[in-house]
């Protein structure tokens, strides 16, 4: 019997012998075909030196020679010089440099771009091969059969642009995504330094104040001794030496968390001190534009919106996908065959799904959910910020009244610590009032600098808020 000895080598070599040497050829050519286009897998393990390799720390010439190299739409462009101490807009750059979050956000750009290469291929062609060998009845004079299928599902090609446009849309929207969150470590970034030097003025001088309620604090104890002064007055005295000496102990653990948070927008590690430069100018008004000057364009000018914008336009796609894949899956193919009595035939076929029971339902749903979701994420998202505007434009218009009233007062206090020390040294006015107002004079422009930091959150907020990347400011007036 054949069958009995289809198993044997003799039976498997006489069978592709009589198969038809072209069929053999395809196969063999799709075979290696498909074996060389294969990706091969190539491992990347969590090594301590890998890891620990782009965290470390650049030395001052090479970090100088990639920031002026750097050119990003959202900087301001800077001359980068850390021999002075490090400033805000250079601070900015770092972040946009170093930023060890922002390298994991822009690896979202490389997982878009797959998706998009994704979108465009096309389903594989199935091949099918059949083998039938006689197996009992009258076999005399009868072959082995053979058959070989190439059938592809062409309606694939009915939504493959719409995939196409969704991916692209989608790419588009990670990117802006990427440049949104690049925007916000950036404003952090400066707002950290602007924090610490502010931080640093007011610790200079809240300390000289500190020695000056020492000496006072002194001078009440000798007087009290001698009966010049109550002992309230000498209490009152050291109780205001240890207030301020609580406040500066209260101000030294803001400056050193926000040392931290400046080094993680950085990049650094979180013991490296970095010198600030000094010589910063702060501001005392902003050039602000109308509330419907800055609301205007918004939808075109913040990052995040043009980015749920795009978003939902991929989403839209999606839902077009879903509605199109609901009808039948159509698949074409060719055959070609060799039946038992060495007949040769060359077919056509055509495969169907039915769409009795699941007719894409489901999915339709979820995507135009998702749809919907999106729309009312960018309602939301357009409000807060139209809302967000408004309330800092607010904040602005107060925090700068404040500015000009304690910078007002500021030149009266000055003249009257001068009067105070002219008149000290003709014995017409005691030392502790001279003292008073000399502390009155540095609470206010401790005050001032307290308000001008308020000042820089508020614009670097509106900034964000508003999608303008540089509001005019004017720091021509008290710049202390």
């Amino acid at each position: 019997m054949i069958f009995e000895n289809f198993y044997t080598l003799e039976a498997i070599l006489e069978f592709f012998l009589k198969a038809n040497r072209y069929c053999q050829l395809v196969l063999l050519i799709v075979l290696i075909f498909m074996l060389s286009s294969c990706a091969k897998y190539q491992a990347q393990p969590l090594t301590e030196e890998k890891i620990q390799q782009p965290l470390q720390t650049l030395d001052i010439e090479e970090l100088t020679i990639q920031a002026k190299a750097i050119k990003h739409p959202l900087l301001q462009s800077v001359n980068f010089d850390l021999t002075d101490g490090l400033s805000p807009d250079e601070a900015a750059i770092i972040a946009v440099l170093r930023n060890p979050k922002l390298r994991a956000i822009r690896d979202q750009h490389g997982i878009s771009n797959a998706q998009l290469l994704q979108a465009g291929l096309l389903p594989n062609p199935q091949i099918s091969y059949t083998f039938s060998a006689p197996s009992g009845g009258t076999d005399a004079g009868m072959n082995n059969a053979f058959g070989v299928g190439l059938s592809w599902q062409v309606t694939s090609l009915i939504w493959q642009a719409s995939k196409i446009v969704g991916a692209e849309k989608q790419q588009q929207s990670v990117d802006l995504h990427i440049a949104w969150q690049e925007w916000q470590i950036v404003q952090a970034a400066k707002l950290a330094a602007y924090q610490l030097i502010i931080y640093s003025r007011q610790h200079a001088l809240l300390t000289e104040m500190a020695q000056r309620l020492q000496e006072n604090s002194e001078r009440l104890q000798q007087a009290a001794k001698l009966g010049l002064v109550t002992e309230l007055e000498r209490v009152a005295a050291v109780s205001a030496k240890n207030l301020l000496d609580i406040r500066l102990l209260a101000l030294e653990q803001q400056q050193k968390q926000q040392q931290q948070r400046l080094n993680r927008a950085l990049g650094f590690k979180p013991y490296e001190m970095v010198r600030l430069e000094q010589a910063i100018q702060l501001a005392s008004t902003i050039n602000l534009p109308t509330y419907k000057q800055l609301i205007s364009n918004i939808e075109d000018q913040r990052l995040d919106l043009l980015a749920l914008q795009q978003g939902y336009e991929s989403q839209e796609e999606k839902v077009h996908i879903a509605v199109l894949q609901q009808f039948p899956k159509i698949s074409i193919g060719l055959n070609h065959a060799l039946d038992n009595s060495n007949l040769y035939t060359m077919g056509f076929g055509v495969s169907m799904t039915l769409p009795i029971f699941d007719r894409n339902q489901g999915h339709i749903a979820l995507q135009r959910a998702t749809r919907a979701q999106l729309f009312d994420q960018y309602k939301n998202r357009l409000f807060q910020a139209r809302a967000d505007i408004a309330e800092l434009l607010v904040t602005i218009s107060s925090t700068t009244q404040q500015i000009q009233s304690v910078a007002y007062a500021i030149p009266d206090l000055e003249k009257l610590v001068k009067a105070y020390q002219i008149a000290i040294e003709t014995g017409q006015v005691d030392v502790l009032n001279y003292y008073v107002a000399w502390n009155s004079l540095t609470k206010k422009k401790v005050k001032l600098l307290s308000l001008k930091l308020q000042l820089i959150q508020a614009r670097i907020a509106l900034e964000i808020a508003s999608g303008l990347y540089h509001l005019p400011v004017d720091s021509s007036k008290q710049n202390l």
